[in-house]
């Protein structure tokens, strides 16, 4: 059904975009998997196990499960993204490994860097979202970062033929 409906929304744009709609719409359900991971991962860590570690990089507070729940979702999010989103796609998967780890290491940064953010320094953070604000600055983050990730994926990890 869901296949149904955003082949229908694909279709209504013009045929040279339908490829990159569809996927972009794969690249946001992996990426939606990927959140889950994320998410749970981290929910896990700061909420069952009490890990609440947090260390500073040039006067940045940083959430040191944030880095743990990323990594998980990052690897998952590649093996998907390479053998279903961007399925046919040419390459080494080492060498594109190697290239999505660096691409995710960029965003990662920029991630935690969001997180910290949202979650220490915003007060409408504070305010509208309370002791869950860690998740609230990560689902911003994730939002911001979503873009960036899915044209370097496909402009540069992922080519095509």
């Amino acid at each position: 059904m869901l296949s149904f409906i955003a082949d229908r929304i694909i279709g209504l744009l013009p045929e040279r975009y339908q490829r990159v709609a569809k996927q972009f719409i794969k690249f946001a359900i992996t990426g939606t998997i990927g959140a889950v991971v994320d998410f749970g991962t981290f929910g896990i860590l700061t909420r069952i196990f009490r890990w609440t570690t947090t260390y500073t990089i040039w006067g940045t507070e940083i959430i040191a499960a944030n880095n743990v729940s990323v990594f998980f979702a990052v690897c998952s999010n590649f093996i998907i993204n390479r053998y279903w989103t961007f399925q046919g796609t040419t390459g080494n998967a080492t060498k594109q490994g190697a290239g999505y780890l660096l691409l995710n290491t960029f965003t990662w940064a920029v991630n935690q860097v969001l997180v910290s953010l949202f979650t220490f320094h915003t007060p409408f953070f504070a305010q509208t979202f309370g002791d869950n604000r860690d998740f609230a600055a990560k689902v911003a983050a994730i939002v911001i970062t979503l873009f960036i990730n899915f044209f370097g994926s496909k402009l540069l990890i992922f080519r095509g033929k």
